[in-house]
């Protein structure tokens, strides 16, 4: 892309996300909507089939993972092949290389944790528009002095790399690197910025002594970020925390100058699943920009507590006040007459990480509907059944406030897991299906 047609996005970018009233946005979406549906009408054999006579986005029924993942060839409207792309994908991390599909197309893969796994296909202009929003709505703020920043990606690459965009300097990592080594980097290369998720943004926090240079602020991404996690981090690096919520179903939201994240409501049509104002709610996603592989009215895993308060930034885009978690990780409870209560993935973890400042990394799964476990790592020298015992007034404070039974809470000090695929913390887990 024209180094001045990027820099011309990535101002209307910022304009939009400051400068447009709710009816500016409804206008938007209405128009942005209308270009892509006649784009994919013509060009997916999956929706040309489905809705030949659509117009409106309320006339396209809701779309779950497995029905997309299995109509995969047909949505797309580059013709290309899951089997094959999802081969290419793996091939191409198990020798450690990020290379275009047909020398064109982008391919990532998601985790797969609950059975299919969600492809993600991106062409050379779908990259470049995405990156122009990462610029525009990256949440740093205002004033760091050429930024450098340590990137840290799932894809296994044991060498780093490095680029420079927009005079922005990033060395990108993977997740695999020992803490020890990413310090020496930061220090080697003078990094003034942290980019990862959570779990390995905490892993520096502990080795922080290591590192020379000062940070200017941290971007938080790929996981859910609790509340002590930031508090965590901003004390120890003296920074502020930003997040960015993305997947594979499109760039969701970022921080505002603020501190509060927004949904990009210009990018991605957001329709909530219920009230928001009764609680956290799953989602329908339509991006409203991507064409290679179209997502419309996708129904996400994630429950979502959104809020239509007006920001002191001033934008009109919505807030999400907390990410709760995958619908898969919502733990089920009985009630006295054996009916379903449901405790959010982010009520599990505000009960761990309140309780103590020495849990360093923890994970609770659910078995069954009476029995939770729950692994703790400990900082040398905590008193562990002082910290069990607070976790467990709190899980119980927790189950009272739905009026359900916690059932058994078993502790043990066998090390939490990471996702096999992406490589991420699973945090809360449920083992037990489950359908809502």
């Amino acid at each position: 892309m024209n180094p001045l047609r990027r820099l011309g996005i990535v101002r209307e970018l910022r304009r939009r996300l400051y400068g447009m009233s709710r009816e500016d946005l409804a206008r938007h979406q209405r128009s942005a909507f209308s270009e892509l549906w006649s784009f994919v009408r013509k060009n997916s054999a999956y929706y040309r089939r489905r809705y030949p006579e659509a117009v409106n986005l309320e006339e396209i029924l809701p779309c779950s993972r497995g029905e997309f993942s299995e109509n995969f060839n047909d949505i797309n409207t580059a013709g290309l092949d899951r089997n094959e792309l999802a081969e290419f994908r793996i091939r191409e991390e198990r020798k450690g290389r990020t290379g275009y599909f047909r020398g064109r197309y982008s391919v990532g893969l998601s985790s797969g944790t609950t059975g299919s796994r969600l492809l993600t296909v991106l062409s050379k202009e779908e990259r470049d528009l995405y990156s122009c929003l990462l610029w525009a709505r990256s949440g740093l703020p205002p004033g760091i002095r050429t930024p450098r920043v340590l990137f840290a990606l799932r894809t296994h690459n044991p060498t780093f790399t490095e680029i420079g965009v927009f005079g922005v300097r990033m060395v990108y990592v993977d997740y695999t690197h020992p803490p020890e080594e990413l310090a020496e980097l930061i220090n080697r290369k003078r990094l003034n910025i942290l980019a990862g998720p959570p779990s390995l943004l905490l892993m520096l926090a502990r080795h922080h002594d290591k590192i020379e240079c000062a940070i200017d602020a941290l971007v938080s991404y790929a996981e859910v970020l609790d509340d002590a996690a930031k508090a965590r981090l901003e004390r120890t690096f003296g920074a502020p925390v930003v997040q960015i919520y993305q997947g594979a179903e499109g760039f969701l939201g970022s921080t505002c100058r603020c501190g509060n994240l927004h949904l990009n409501e210009d990018v991605v049509h957001v329709e909530p699943l219920g009230d928001p104002a009764a609680g956290p709610v799953q989602v329908l996603v339509t991006d409203l920009y991507r064409r290679t592989q179209p997502m419309i009215r996708y129904r996400m895993d994630d429950f979502l507590e959104l809020s239509d308060e007006p920001c002191p930034c001033g934008s009109a885009f919505r807030r999400i006040r907390r990410i709760h978690g995958r619908a898969d990780d919502v733990f089920v409870l009985l009630d006295e007459k054996g009916r379903p209560r449901y405790l959010f993935p982010d009520y599990v973890r505000r009960s761990i990480n309140q309780a103590s400042d020495d849990i360093l990394e923890y994970q609770a799964i659910q078995h069954s509907t009476d029995l939770i476990e729950i692994r703790l790592s400990l900082d040398e020298g905590s008193d562990r059944s002082r910290i069990e015992r607070a976790i467990l007034e709190n899980l119980v404070w927790r189950a009272g406030q739905i009026g359900a039974n916690l059932g058994t809470v078993g502790f043990s000090g066998d090390a939490p897991e990471r996702n096999p695929n992406s490589l991420k913390w699973i945090r809360v887990n449920r083992r037990f299906p489950w359908n809502f």
